[in-house]
């Protein structure tokens, strides 16, 4: 019992000396222990919890980063669905058709990439805003700038490499010789005697 109460003493005043310089007197260090005190033990049994929380949201932060990435890039009216009037082209109004129509309603949002110069950044705005309004209804969805290009390649490049592909395909032929097939009579080791 005499030691149990001397280790208690002990910690009191270990942690009465951890307390701030600005409790001078006796009885604001007990009250600052028995507050910290009382602050620890609730720690301690709560203790995955409050750490928890922060470290799920910790980890899934990149994750939702990532996501609105690749919603922003699908969403994205790049260089190659505008014509050379910065007008939409078919693509691009299928492209701003699909957005605005079948894309989950909290990610619908279309981002126009910036031209070359502001006239005609403003006549794409102007552009893809018309096809907005026209597919969307009465839930018009944001379209905002963006300079980061969308991966991918104009499809009349697509469509030059498909033909290219299929026009050097040898034509289909049989092999040259006699014979029908698969093992047949004569020469080999296992024909005869």
């Amino acid at each position: 019992m005499r030691l149990w109460f001397l280790a208690l003493l002990a910690t009191v005043g270990m942690a009465m000396s951890a307390v701030p310089a600005h409790a001078q007197t006796w009885g604001e260090k007990w009250d600052a222990f028995w507050h910290r005190t009382h602050v620890d033990w609730h720690r301690n049994n709560a203790w995955p919890e409050p750490f928890q929380t922060a470290d799920r949201a910790a980890v899934r932060e990149p994750f939702c980063i990532q996501t609105d990435n690749g919603w922003k890039m699908q969403n994205t009216v790049g260089t190659f669905l505008f014509d050379d009037n910065q007008a939409l082209n078919k693509a691009g109004e299928l492209q701003v058709k699909w957005i605005v129509t079948q894309a989950p309603i909290h990610r619908r949002a279309v981002f126009v990439l910036k031209a070359d110069n502001p006239e005609q950044t403003a006549a794409r705005v102007a552009s893809v805003n018309a096809a907005v309004a026209k597919y969307a209804g009465p839930n018009i969805p944001p379209v905002m700038v963006t300079d980061t290009e969308p991966s991918g390649w104009s499809g009349s490049y697509v469509d030059a490499i498909s033909q290219a592909l299929n026009s050097s395909i040898p034509a289909p032929r049989l092999p040259a010789g006699g014979g029908g097939g698969g093992g047949g009579e004569g020469g080999g080791e296992n024909s005869g005697n």
